[in-house]
């Protein structure tokens, strides 16, 4: 008996051919004969030109009338060989490889499948298969010329392929467009990416979000501080500048240090010639710093109070402001006596809030960076002496006080940054972001564990906050709720809480979370029905939570939560090793000779631990830091900061140099 397979005809395959260019023609049946070529003709023939045609046409015979052979599939490959020809890069006698299509079951296939079978190629597909040329050690003018793309374009799809897997199976998903993930890979956290690229696939990706992590930290070529120094004086100054790989976002400044150190070169003529007045003068990075110590920030002022004298006077000192200014309208920030030219309308702005204010006057002027001129002022007052005369007249309109030489907000204003904050001294040299980052996200988890066992301590820090925000006016408008409090529970993006520490507080808070929702209440009356013990417990806990004193950087230390974070943990009495002592997970993130360090600092040096491998030596260092209950100064609060504003002609916010004391971010 016949096999039924055996009966059915093998199919014929298509005959190889080479076909010279000029017997090439189109054939009407091509699905597409009628369309004109398009824009990316251009590189597949640079791509042709390279590395020839991958990918043979399919041919018919021609008949009368037609060109020897007619292409039934090919014909952008036909349209880029006529481009070469045109260019001159081939002659009519340039041979093709083909597949001949000669019965008509060929002929129907070669017209249809290659349309409806073949994907197009998606633009991931493309990056991927980049990225594995790269990783096969092709290089770049190589891959250039095989592929047609410029060099500068496959450094570009390089860059993209070296992303997260999860971006590109996003992109693939359309979950991600080529623009989001062009600033993925400006993203060095591979984890990151991973996490946004998930939630991006789950459709919980907002662009905003990524675009914030990639900008935070950057100084680019739009810096105001760049208006008065200029390139040529960052660029000698050994600073350095990077471009951006896609040409889509402004040039980076990669010595930010280096900026800001020219610029309060060219701003030191300047600050000389204000000192010759009796007015006290600061620098700093931006205008949002507080008054410094003795000076209040510039009152609301009302020119319906002024007197007759008060007008005349501020009409004129406008004047002489408005005339300088029109003189300065050709002068270049770059230029070497810029700084200088400067003090000068500086003085007279200063003089016309003088002839303004009533019982007050321009005491201190802060300069910081600004678009313009490259550099503003901003005024601070000190209050003027009060007659005997003076204090009796103001006894009946005591109420009338404006406040204005007080610094008293009026109402309808808001004050910011007026909560003194002293400067901590920080050791940070040698230390990397990360390194700092996770010691410091130790020392806050610490602290909530000491903070959530003290109702009273925790209190008093919740009393504080509403003071500052309320009394104070330090903080925004809440509109989501009846009670104007803001609270955000802490984490540390892609770290798991601390079990002995923070851990231990989110568990106690779940298990109040389970029994409010058994109640059926309401959150106020749930909290009413509780005693007052656990009410006070709920409230530490809660405001425990609320702890963020974490730094991401070493150029970033946050004055004022240092400063705070040692209050709290005096009140407390914090101690992390009461519950914990550092574990593996922390030790290892550091290298080696801290290692060594901590082990001097807790009297367990061996001088066998020289020798151990860094995963032996985390082992040890734990094992005596848990026998010893010992972990390093660097996760305590308890160091307090110094209490001294910035010196004059210093920023007021300015990290100290030098060596400081220990406390969170400096070196065990």
């Amino acid at each position: 008996m016949t096999d039924a397979a055996s009966s059915v005809p093998s199919p014929t395959p298509m005959k190889t051919i080479q076909v010279r260019l000029a017997d090439l023609g189109l054939a009407k049946e091509n699905l597409r004969s009628s369309e004109p070529a398009d824009d990316g003709v251009s590189q597949l023939a640079d791509t042709i030109l390279a590395a020839g045609v991958i990918m043979p046409p399919l041919v018919r015979p021609g008949r009368k009338g037609e060109q020897k052979f007619m292409a039934l599939d090919g014909r952008r490959r036909r349209f880029a060989l006529l481009a070469l020809l045109e260019r001159g890069d081939i002659s009519d006698d340039y041979s093709v490889e083909c597949l001949l299509a000669e019965t008509p079951a060929q002929q129907a296939a070669a017209i249809v499948l290659p349309n409806t079978e073949h994907a197009p190629a998606h633009i991931a597909d493309v990056i991927v298969a980049i990225g594995q040329l790269r990783k096969a050690k092709m290089a770049t003018p190589a891959i250039s010329a095989a592929l047609g793309y410029s060099e500068l374009e496959i450094k570009r799809l390089d860059a993209l392929a070296g992303v997260h897997a999860s971006v590109l199976a996003a992109l693939r998903k359309g979950k991600l467009t080529l623009k989001q993930v062009k600033l993925f890979a400006r993203l060095p956290d591979k984890k990151q990416q991973a996490e946004l690229a998930q939630n991006a696939m789950q459709g919980y990706f907002q662009d905003y979000q990524l675009r914030n992590l990639v900008e935070r930290d950057r100084v680019t070529g739009d810096d105001a501080r760049l208006v008065l120094v200029g390139m040529d004086r960052y660029l000698a100054a050994g600073g350095r500048v990077s471009s951006d790989l896609f040409g889509e976002m402004p040039d980076a400044l990669l010595d930010p240090q280096i900026l800001d150190e020219a610029w309060r070169e060219r701003v030191q003529p300047l600050i000389e010639a204000l000192q010759l007045t009796d007015l006290k003068i600061y620098v700093g990075g931006s205008s949002e710093f507080g008054a410094p110590e003795g000076f209040f920030r510039m009152p609301y002022i009302y020119p319906s109070d002024f007197t007759a004298d008060q007008k005349v006077a501020v009409a004129q000192a406008r004047a002489e402001v408005e005339r300088i200014s029109k003189d300065f309208e050709t002068l270049d920030p770059l230029s070497a006596d810029t700084p200088a030219c400067l003090a000068t309308l500086i003085l007279a702005e200063a003089a016309q809030y003088n002839a303004s204010l009533s019982r007050s006057k321009i005491g201190a002027i802060l300069l910081s960076p600004s678009d313009g001129y490259g550099v503003q002022a901003t005024y601070f007052t000190v209050p003027l002496p009060v007659s005997p005369a003076d204090e009796s007249d103001a006894g009946d309109d005591a109420d009338q006080d404006d406040g204005e030489d007080l610094g008293v907000v009026h109402s309808g204003t808001r004050r910011w940054n007026d909560v003194e904050t002293p400067q901590a001294d920080v050791e940070v040299a040698g230390l990397s972001h990360a390194l700092h980052e996770i010691q410091t996200d130790a020392a806050t988890r610490g602290l909530i564990r000491d903070l959530a066992d003290d109702p009273g301590a925790a209190l008093r820090a919740l009393v504080a906050q509403l003071f500052k925000q309320l009394a104070l006016q330090s903080s925004g408008y809440l509109e989501a709720s009846a009670l104007q409090i803001s609270g955000t529970r802490y984490s540390r993006h892609g770290a798991q809480p601390l079990p002995a520490l923070d851990g231990d507080v989110s568990d106690r808070l779940e298990a109040r979370g389970a029994a409010y929702t058994a109640s059926g209440l309401r959150p106020i009356a749930w909290v009413d029905s509780l005693p007052h013990g656990e009410i006070m417990a709920l409230m530490a806990e809660l405001v425990a939570m609320s702890l963020n004193a974490c730094e991401k950087r070493t150029d970033n230390i946050r004055h004022g939560a240092r400063a705070e974070a040692s209050e709290i943990s005096a009140l407390c009495g914090a101690d992390i090793t009461a519950h914990w002592t550092p574990d593996q997970t922390y030790l290892a993130a550091h290298p080696k000779r801290d290692l060594l360090a901590m082990l001097d600092a807790m009297d367990a040096h061996d001088d066998r631990a020289k020798g151990l491998k860094k995963d032996d030596m985390v082992v040890f260092v734990a094992e005596n830091a848990a026998e010893r209950r010992w972990a390093p100064a660097v996760l305590s609060w308890d160091k307090p900061a110094s209490a001294d504003l910035a010196d004059e002609t210093s920023e007021p916010a300015r990290e100290p140099e030098g060596a400081g004391r220990a406390g969170p971010g400096r070196r065990a």
